[in-house]
Parts: C-alpha cells; structure tokens; sequence
C-alpha cells in the first residue's frame, strides 16, 4: 500500500468516526445539541512580518433552532519570533434565532480580541503551541434593544502533526496532517470555566496558498442547576484557509518550520 493510498484510508475512517459520534451522541443524550459549521479565512501580507487576515462563517444548529453569521475584519497577525506572535481582530456575529421561546431573540455580536500564540521548538516538525485570546463580547439584543457585555479568555493547547512517511515531506503540497487540542474558555463573570471543548481533526495541504481541515469538536457546558461541566454539543467544522499569497499560510501556520515556506 503506497502513501497516498494510506492517506485517503485515513481520511475516511475519520469521516466515518465523526458521523458514528454525532449519530451515537444524538442518540443517547437528547439534551445534547449538534452543531454545524463552515468558515473560511483569507490571509493577505501587509509588511515584513505583519500579515492580516479576515474571518467569514456560517453556523446551523438545528436542534436549537438558529443560524449565525460570521463576519471577521480586520484581523492582523505579527509574527516577532519565529516561536512567538500576536494577533488582534475583530468579529461580528449574528444570530437568527427562529423561536421566541424561552426569551429568545436576535443578536448582533461585536467581538474584538487580542493574545499571542507561542510554539515549542522540536525536531518533529509538529506544531505545539499555546494560543491564549482575550475576548470581549458587546452583544445588541434586538427585541429589547439592550447591550449585554462579557469578558473571557481562551486558552487553546494544541498539537498539529504531519501525516508523511518522512520529515522531508512534512507541510508539503498534496500532504494531510492531524489536529488535536483542548481549550478552556474563562469567564469573568461567572469566575468559571465555560465551555470547555476538546477538538480532533484532519488537515490537507492542497497548494501553497489552500488548506482545508475537518474538525470534531466536543462542548462541555454548565447548564445543569448543579453547574457541573456536562456534556452538551457536537460540533462539524470544515475549516478552508486561503491566502492571496505564494507560502503566506506557511508563514503564519508553520513559523518554525523554515522548509515549508
């Protein structure tokens, strides 16, 4: 069996694990939610190590009956080591809320953030970082027309490791790599963690300036009058990350590793 044919075997078997875990999950829990989503996110130089980027996404949740949209700009990225970078932007967020029920209503999320991402060195060519953001969430609630805030850090630690038979051939054109990372998000109004996810996944290096990414994540929410962490979301992202230029996505992704720019 060749390395390409290895790959797409993966690949399927996790498209199969992912659907299996929705349809299991949904099945025995019905209090447990399944959510969709598809963003896209186009890079774009600005000078020497700065780079912007923007965000656009589309969210369905069917059990909860709403859509959002996702609207990201501007979105800069400053890589001042090749371990070390900072990011800063600003999201806009609409949901669609199709039942009233329970005091439900339309919102419009202004979301900017700011925090650094920092990579640990090693000789396997895998990204292992920390990317820790601050956010602050000033939401318009439209049938009330009142503005609600809150304050929450994220704290995603994360490893991504190339899927190839060589290091030479690691964030290569044509290769796959795995995602996988835990992220607790803290709220300062609640003095608490909520949610808290954990995400598996799988990349693909179509060109120089193409990735896409399946993703799996598992939500952990406090929804019970206990406030314990429970169990409470699927979610199915496909991830599409494009830039206007030739290794930019290298650049900003792989920082460490010099070969793949």
């Amino acid at each position: 069996m060749n390395l390409a044919s290895s790959l797409r075997r993966k690949f399927i078997l996790l498209l199969t694990m992912l659907s299996v875990t929705v349809h299991l999950t949904a099945q025995s829990n019905n209090d447990v939610t399944n959510e969709w989503r598809i963003t896209a996110f186009p890079h774009y130089p600005i000078k020497g190590n700065l780079s912007g980027f923007g965000y656009l996404g589309w969210v369905k949740n069917p059990d909860n009956e709403n859509t959002l949209w996702y609207g990201g700009f501007p979105g800069v990225v400053y890589t001042a080591k090749p371990w070390f970078q900072m990011w800063g932007g600003l999201l806009n967020i609409y949901t669609n809320n199709y039942t009233n029920e329970n005091g439900k209503q339309d919102t419009n999320e202004l979301r900017p953030f700011i925090g650094y991402k920092a990579f640990l060195p090693n000789k396997l060519k895998w990204n292992i970082y920390n990317f820790t953001r601050l956010e602050f969430r000033e939401t318009y609630h439209h049938d009330t027309h009142d503005w609600t805030n809150v304050e929450r850090l994220r704290f995603r630690f994360a490893i991504e490791s190339p899927l190839t038979a060589s290091l030479e051939r690691a964030w290569k054109v044509n290769t796959f790599y795995t995602i996988i990372y835990a992220e607790p998000f803290y709220r300062f109004d609640k003095d608490d963690i909520d949610p808290f996810r954990g995400q598996f996944g799988i990349g693909y290096i179509a060109n120089p300036r193409v990735r896409v990414e399946l993703l799996y994540y598992a939500n952990w929410g406090r929804v019970a009058p206990s406030n314990d962490l429970a169990f409470t979301e699927n979610i199915v992202r496909l991830n599409v990350k494009v830039a206007v230029k030739r290794a930019l996505l290298s650049h900003v992704w792989n920082p460490m590793d010099k070969d793949s720019h």
